[in-house]
């Protein structure tokens, strides 16, 4: 989150910056969830919707954060409220027991969670839907 803080306020591209995708983990694996949105700009979650081959969102999720019953953070606040930006916030979530352990490696995430999250990622950021 340092890291996200320095860029989004002191990097000559932040200004440069109009929306972001935020990548997390809190396991090794399974389907991303979208669990953070906005907090403005309604159009990244349709475009979200009308181009990501396999959605899967929590507003839930949302509430969670944003009540504070969950002990965590992630670069999504530091962009949203350093940076006055609008993202979206995705995150892994299977396999959990493994998280910040000495069992945490890349081996642990399964190719086919990298492929989605990937095909994921990519269309949101071309735009391109698979119809």
């Amino acid at each position: 989150m340092q890291g996200s803080h320095a860029f989004i306020t002191q990097h000559r591209w932040a200004r440069n910056v109009r929306s972001f995708i935020n990548m997390e983990a809190c396991g090794a694996g399974g389907r991303e969830v979208l669990f953070q949105a906005g907090p403005r700009d309604p159009w990244l979650m349709e475009e979200y919707a009308r181009s990501v081959p396999y959605p899967f969102a929590s507003s839930l999720a949302q509430e969670l954060f944003e009540s504070g019953l969950i002990p965590s953070d992630t670069d999504f606040r530091i962009f949203r409220d350093f940076g006055n930006l609008s993202g979206v916030d995705l995150a892994w979530s299977s396999n959990g027991y493994v998280y910040h352990t000495s069992l945490d490696d890349a081996t642990r995430v399964p190719p086919a969670t990298l492929q989605r999250t990937g095909d994921n990622v990519l269309a949101l950021v071309t735009g391109n839907s698979s119809d």
